[in-house]
């Protein structure tokens, strides 16, 4: 049975109903390190298929503004994943029924940055753990562009969507990359971003078919950090549970796996975020990376989905709560402090009741 690139397209736009369907040939990868070639994943690869579903607008809105948070974790970051992981499963059911071998690749696409975590292979095999870089496979399958801050843009949705992504031995029709057109590096991210954790100079870049393909040299420590919900600036809930600690993420040296580990041990101590799900929440909200990005390329005319209510976000600077405690050694003496509890009766002082 035949397989064309229209047929997959209408199924996954009118069935499966992603927003964003490409093709990328498996050439397309040939100079990725081992550790992220997708042969590696599947020999007989030929195409890899990258789609993609928006982040509903809305959802941020709470965030800009500083008043609600769980619509953006439910709706367009745990609950997209889970939402792209069925879609991958029906896609990949589809190739299937053609004929043709298909592997879904997990949404999670950051265990490259465990550093090595099994001894290596031997020589002349491939390496024990290979991730797919999403978004570099969503440009190279022509759905849009990398922007500087490393979020994936595309002309209908900005930095508006998240990314699934499959392999399969059909022979597509692999899409044209189109770079170049969406970040005019206006640097928005950089300012924007509570971790400061966009260089505004340092990058990294790539080659492929002659398209340049370049974003920052992102500190991902900082990033995970603020991720995770620790970054008093960007959300109440650290702040709220440890009002005393001083952590100013931007001043950090932490590496991506020390800012793993330390989230998820702070994770289950912060109720407002551990009732949202038994995993870290997206509690940055992304407010520079999407946010920001989203406010500049909407103000640019530069995204095909457009919006009555406008604007519907604050023209304002991004607001920033204070790194430093909000209590002094003076107020408990290293003891137990907490403002709403209630006064305890004391004993009578003793008269060498100075001692502490």
């Amino acid at each position: 049975m035949t397989l064309t690139n229209e047929a997959l397209r209408d199924y996954a736009c009118n069935v499966v109903e992603v927003d964003k369907i490409g093709v990328a040939n498996i050439e397309r990868f040939d100079a990725a390190p081992a550790d992220m070639h997708p042969r590696n994943i599947m020999p007989e690869a030929r195409s890899v298929v990258v789609f993609l579903k928006r982040i509903l607008r809305g959802t941020c809105r709470g965030v800009d503004e500083g008043t609600h948070w769980p619509s953006y974790h439910i709706y367009s970051y745990t609950g997209l994943s889970r939402m792209l992981s069925v879609a991958n499963y029906r896609l990949a059911r589809f190739i299937e029924q053609h004929g043709f071998d298909a592997t879904s690749l997990s949404p999670i696409a950051t265990s490259r940055e465990f550093g090595p975590a099994a001894p290596p292979p031997r020589p002349g095999m491939p390496p024990r753990e290979v991730v797919l870089q999403h978004r570099i496979a969503a440009t190279l399958a022509g759905l849009g562009e990398i922007g500087w801050s490393k979020v994936f843009l595309t002309p209908e949705f900005g930095p508006r969507q998240r990314l699934g992504v499959l392999l399969t031995t059909a022979e597509l029709e692999p899409d044209p990359i189109v770079t170049g057109v969406l970040c005019d590096r206006c640097k928005r991210c950089v300012a924007e971003c509570p971790a400061g954790a966009i260089d505004p100079d340092r990058s990294v870049a790539i080659e492929v078919e002659g398209h340049r393909i370049e974003w920052t040299d992102l500190d991902l420590g900082k990033c995970k950090l603020t991720h995770f919900g620790l970054n008093k600036q960007s959300g109440p809930f650290f702040a709220r549970r440890f009002p005393g600690v001083r952590l100013a993420v931007a001043e950090q040296e932490v590496t991506w796996l020390e800012a793993w580990d330390l989230g998820w041990a702070m994770f289950p101590t912060m109720p407002a975020l551990s009732t949202l799900a038994t995993a870290p929440v997206a509690a940055c909200g992304a407010r520079g990376c999407i946010i920001g990005c989203m406010k500049h390329m909407e103000a640019e005319q530069r995204v095909e989905n457009s919006f009555r209510t406008r604007p519907v976000f604050s023209a304002k600077p991004p607001w920033r709560l204070d790194d430093e405690p909000s209590h002094r050694f003076e107020d408990h003496k290293g003891l137990v402090y907490d403002p709403e509890a209630p006064e305890t009766e004391q004993p009578p002082a003793r008269e060498d009741d100075d001692w502490y």
